[in-house]
């Protein structure tokens, strides 16, 4: 909720850092960001008409609880309720960093994650299996899964494309 403006105007993601609670400028942030919004929108506010001369002077009231999203995939989401609490305010859970280095290299850290998982790092191989697997499930069309691995074959038997146009 951005200040002073009767809890109609949010931000999230970049745009939504705060000087008081600081959260790493991540895309994991803003899509818990951004579920936690949402499932205020569809629980709490649809109820709420801002735009009826009523309420036009009323302050949004803070929605009910809110369980965060620290499950990364929305079948697992289930375990949510279970590993975590509800609160009306956002909540963030680590989720753990990774990174790819190029064609079969990668890091991963999942020492601070909130994860139910092994708290340990990995480098190499593995890591670049677990960072490609993620990136592909991370996306929202069938074209976009079957695409990606194609471009990476190209890219791996011809070399990247350097050329300008």
């Amino acid at each position: 909720r951005v200040p002073d403006t009767k809890g109609r105007v949010y931000a999230l993601g970049d745009c939504a850092a705060s000087l008081s609670d600081k959260l790493p400028p991540t895309a994991t942030v803003a899509e818990q960001q951004a579920l936690y919004l949402s499932e205020c929108f569809n629980k709490y506010y649809s109820k709420l008409d801002v735009v009826d001369e009523k309420n036009r002077d009323v302050e949004v009231p803070l929605p009910g609880n809110v369980t965060p999203a620290l499950m990364p995939w929305n079948a697992l989401s289930f375990l949510n309720k279970i590993l975590c609490k509800s609160a009306p305010e956002f909540q963030y859970k680590n989720r753990g960093a990774m990174a790819s280095m190029g064609f079969g290299g990668g890091v991963t850290d999942l020492k601070k994650t909130d994860l139910p998982s092994p708290k340990t790092t990995m480098s190499g191989r593995a890591s670049y299996l677990v960072w490609s697997s993620t990136y592909l499930t991370k996306q929202l069309s069938i074209q976009n899964m079957i695409l990606i691995p194609m471009y990476w074959f190209k890219a791996l038997v011809f070399g990247r494309d350097i050329s300008r146009f």
